[in-house]
């Protein structure tokens, strides 16, 4: 069996017991790796408690890398995590790229499961087959830069290479519900607030340093195949983009579309887009380009603010995501502010994307009289006011005043500050969308309505595939025609990009990114090779079928039905200019669709028989007592 570690690691921080599970080959071949091996052994350890707090010792951790991890090609660094998430309730995952998962693999582990609360902060040190928990009294309360860095100083062998970090900052140690997990300062698990399940947990870091070989079944065949897709990279637009300016080459090309979304989704035209584009960014912050491992797409970019109150020395630049939330969405074009409110969020361990929508929608409150001066520590936050949005930011990041409120998240803070202030929200589920407008793509706000972490464009590879930056031709689905700004078809759309994604970018664990370039036969070829198993197309996607269905009835079990799969008003608000002019999704349509496509009842749960035809008895029996 190539590709895998062979390990398991179990860590129970109450009573720090520690244990190895031998990785079964048949569990291996049926569930993959990543969120398919994550998901099942999460399930197994709450069904019969799923009413577990999210911040309880109860509820577990899972952090399981691919089969791919830690090969030497692009777009397969990645990694993920699960639990029940602090900040929606609901099923929790989030993936991350960067140098940690392959090196946990190196340390001969393919994944972690962490229970329990240790009784004072703690560490998990990883030095192949020595494992320790360890006191992380000296780490506590540092942010994740600092943490990073001197725990690699700490713990690097004389002459060697240092480890890899995997941390909180200063959010998951407060429970910010927002709280992200960072590695080498830059590859977030940003989305759900897992940091926060870590800092209920008392856990700091996983530091890891491994030296083991990872084996590739058929090296021959994929080295083949690698040669193959030099050639496809090479041609493809797409991943140019990606390597001159990175993930905010999308503003030049979605702001066409109506994509990028302004003004906390009020708008799709704005005179100032460009001051924070790829252009403006080479100009003013641009500062070199990083690459996660193995792979030469090198799309992530690092910042430098030399001069001026949002100075700041070299480190990860803002993302796409990042400079539409404290950017367009605030109608703030100060692409200096936007880097220094990333910085905060990173060394403090947030997502940028419900932090900065958060803001976005404070905006709105104010604008609109809910709020006011008194209630916002005397901040004016105004559209447009970079001074304001990183100072915001900040308070945030201390869980401080007004900062303390909105650190629960915009659909929490609209609870508090009442009035029509829920008509402002981006939420589903819980959750801020993305930014990606589905006015401009209306499989879009199908794919937030249905996503079971709540609004997100990584869920499936909808995204991918509507927006035209992806092409599956063996799957028919993936490779139609459709109408723009239509609802036709959107619901089998979904469908397949659901259960094709969960193979891809959830078990394989492929960067939706570094990836895109790659068609099914050449990705389902690439686990083969390094695996040695014989998957076919069909069974990869039934593979992620039931993991689709398993995390849809996880969030079941947590409590969401057919009205948490409603998208919030301002994503259906009809605009009267702009590239989406008068463009609406018929989300009552798209959901009926789906909903008989996939055999989920009218309360949204899949129905019994479909869960047990695919092997989920034990959830249809828990979802249909």
């Amino acid at each position: 069996m190539g590709g895998y570690a062979g390990t398991i690691l179990y860590v129970d921080l109450g009573s720090k017991r520690i244990t190895r599970q031998t990785l079964d080959i048949g569990f291996a071949r049926e569930h993959m790796g990543g969120m398919g091996f994550g998901a099942k052994i999460y399930f197994d350890l709450i069904k019969d408690n799923p009413q577990v707090d999210p911040l309880s010792p109860e509820n577990p951790f899972v952090l399981m890398t691919g089969p791919l991890t830690g090969v030497k090609m692009d777009g397969v660094a990645r990694w993920s995590v699960g639990s029940r998430s602090p900040l929606t309730g609901f099923w929790g995952d989030s993936n991350g790229g960067g140098f940690f998962g392959a090196r946990l693999k190196f340390a001969g582990y393919d994944g972690i499961v962490i229970t329990g609360k240790a009784d004072a902060p703690v560490f998990i040190h990883i030095e192949n087959d020595d494992v320790e928990i360890r006191d992380a009294a000296s780490y506590w309360g540092l942010d994740t830069y600092d943490t990073n860095d001197r725990m690699i100083a700490d713990f690097k062998p004389a002459g060697k290479r240092g480890g890899q970090v995997l941390c909180i900052g200063p959010a998951g140690e407060q429970k910010i519900r927002y709280a992200a997990l960072l590695n080498n300062k830059r590859h977030a698990a940003g989305r759900a607030g897992l940091g926060a399940v870590w800092g209920a947990k008392n856990l700091k870091a996983i530091y890891v340093n491994g030296n083991k070989p990872i084996v590739v079944a058929e090296p021959e065949k994929l080295k083949e195949l690698k040669q193959e897709l030099k050639g496809v990279y090479e041609e493809s637009i797409f991943i140019d983009a990606l390597r001159a300016s990175g993930t905010p080459a999308h503003i030049d090309v979605g702001v066409l579309a109506g994509d990028v979304p302004m003004k906390n989704w009020q708008m799709s035209q704005w005179d100032d887009i460009d001051d924070i584009g790829p252009a403006a960014i080479e100009e003013k912050i641009h500062a070199g380009h990083k690459t996660c491992y193995g792979c030469s797409v090198a799309c992530k970019k690092d910042a430098e603010v030399k001069t001026g109150p949002y100075k700041m020395a070299r480190g990860p630049a803002p993302e796409y995501e990042t400079v539409a939330t404290f950017g367009s969405m605030c109608l703030n074009s100060d692409i200096e502010s936007i880097a220094r409110a990333n910085e905060i969020c990173n060394r403090a361990g947030m997502d940028t994307i419900t932090c900065g929508s958060t803001i976005a929608f404070a905006i709105d409150c104010f604008e609109n009289g809910l709020i006011n001066e008194s209630d916002t520590d005397g901040i004016q936050l105004t559209w447009g006011n970079a001074e304001a949005i990183v100072a915001m930011t900040e308070k945030i990041a201390r869980n401080e005043g007004f900062g303390a409120l909105l650190a629960k998240g915009s659909a929490q803070a609209a609870a508090k500050i009442g009035g029509n202030s829920g008509d402002l929200l981006s939420t589903v589920k819980g959750m801020e969308a993305p930014m990606h407008d589905p006015r401009s793509a209306h499989g879009y706000a199908l794919a937030y309505g249905v996503s079971p972490r709540g609004a997100c464009h990584e869920a499936s590879l909808n995204f991918n595939v509507e927006s035209g930056a992806m092409l599956i031709p063996e799957i028919d689905a993936l490779y139609a025609d459709y109408e723009e700004q239509s609802s036709d078809g959107r619901a089998g759309l979904n469908m397949a990009s659901q259960d094709y994604g969960m193979f891809f970018s959830n078990c394989a664990i492929f960067c939706n990114l570094g990836a895109t370039p790659l068609n099914a036969t050449q990705a389902v070829s690439m686990v083969n090779y390094v695996t040695g198993f014989d998957y076919t197309l069909e069974e990869v996607m039934d593979i992620g079928r039931r993991l689709w269905y398993l995390k849809r009835g996880l969030t079941n079990l947590f409590g969401a039905r057919s009205a948490d799969d409603q998208l919030p008003k301002r994503l259906l608000a009809e605009l009267d200019d702009g590239p989406t002019e008068g463009s609406v999704p018929d989300m009552e349509r798209m959901l009926r669709e789906f909903y008989a496509l996939r055999g989920i009842d009218e309360d949204g749960i899949p129905g019994k028989d479909i869960l047990e035809k695919i092997g989920l008895s034990d959830l249809a029996a828990r979802l249909h007592r």
